[in-house]
């Protein structure tokens, strides 16, 4: 059945980011009137489809409108065919609330108009200074701590963090750890006092990203499954007390967490990595985590190869959507 087997390459490339997935839904909605037709009943954002499917090519659709009907003649208004990208995104949202295999299908019935916001991280680009940073957890506001890692210059002048040495960031000797890290505290107070943040009508996202890059080090034989990450953590609490229940504190007293990792070989191209989460009404602190990983518990390893720059932390707001079930 069309219907459902849209729905479940929806949930594979919202919840999992699955390719094959991605790639059959793009073929789909390129050639069947039938796909474009089920998901006619909801508008959004075309750019949310396109960062979905990450494929700019199906936008082409929409300036083709001649060639569309030649292929496949239309059983609606032509008008409705510029909006059906818009549609099919609005369901991914509303479907990641409700489950899109739960006991109806949700249908967006409005189009949010969204706003984005920086959120200040202190040094977010690493440029104020060079050296080392502070070892172990930090305990206030606007400072960088973990692992061993320090702040470098390059020829052109750029500075960057490199991450030295993974360990555990308490500095427990016994209890070793699979990565090394390096974290900030932010302060969500002039973010809760610009937008009000418990107001049911709207939703917020955070997205927190840095730039990656890994060169060749002598250790790279050592290290075949290296990874970065972006890692956001939400929390009720005073910075102190977050410090000095690290990391218990996650579990006990965390209200939102967001993760994305990527592998990266020797010397291959940067990229840039982003966690989100959506920002929950009483969330007073942002713990902003950048690591990389050695994907297994050990002693203490050298790295050097690895930096981050460019770190940035955004707030998108955009209206609730309004929804209703269709079964």
């Amino acid at each position: 059945m069309m219907e459902e087997r849209l729905l479940n390459l929806l949930q594979k490339v919202r919840d999992d980011g699955d390719e094959s997935a991605r790639a059959e839904l793009n073929e789909l909605l390129r050639k069947h009137q039938e796909a474009r037709t089920i998901m006619s009943k909801s508008l959004v954002d075309e750019q949310a489809l396109v960062s979905h499917l990450r494929d700019k090519s199906i936008v082409s659709i929409l300036d083709a409108e001649g060639q569309v009907v030649k292929s496949q003649p239309l059983t609606r208004p032509t008008r409705r065919l510029l909006v059906w990208p818009q549609q099919i995104a609005a369901a991914l949202v509303a479907g990641a609330i409700v489950g899109l295999l739960g006991i109806g299908v949700v249908w967006a019935v409005n189009s949010p108009q969204s706003q984005a916001r920086t959120i200040h991280v202190a040094n977010g680009d690493f440029e104020t200074f060079s050296g080392p940073i502070e070892i172990g957890f930090p305990s206030h506001i606007g400072t960088w701590g973990g692992n061993p890692a320090e702040v470098i210059e390059e020829a052109d002048g750029n500075r960057m963090l490199r991450l030295l040495k993974t360990g555990n960031v308490n500095g427990a000797s016994n209890d070793f750890a699979s990565n090394c890290s390096v974290f900030q505290l932010v302060d969500l107070s002039s973010l809760r006092q610009k937008w009000e943040t418990a107001d049911s009508q709207t939703q917020i996202t955070l997205n927190f990203s840095a730039r990656f890059r890994r060169v060749s080090v002598p250790t790279d034989a050592e290290l075949p499954k290296l990874a970065g990450s972006c890692r956001i953590y939400l929390f009720n609490l005073k910075p102190d007390a977050i410090a000095k229940e690290w990391p218990r504190v996650i579990r006990e007293h965390g209200v939102g967490f967001g993760k994305k990792e990527i592998k990266f070989a020797p010397g291959a191209e940067p990229a840039t990595i982003t966690a989100s989460c959506l920002l929950e009404s009483d969330a007073t602190v942002a713990l902003i985590v950048v690591a990389a990983s050695t994907k297994s518990r050990a002693a203490p390893i050298e790295l050097g190869g690895y930096f981050v720059d460019d770190v940035q932390l955004t707030a998108i707001r955009q209206p609730a959507l309004p929804i209703r079930f269709v079964r």
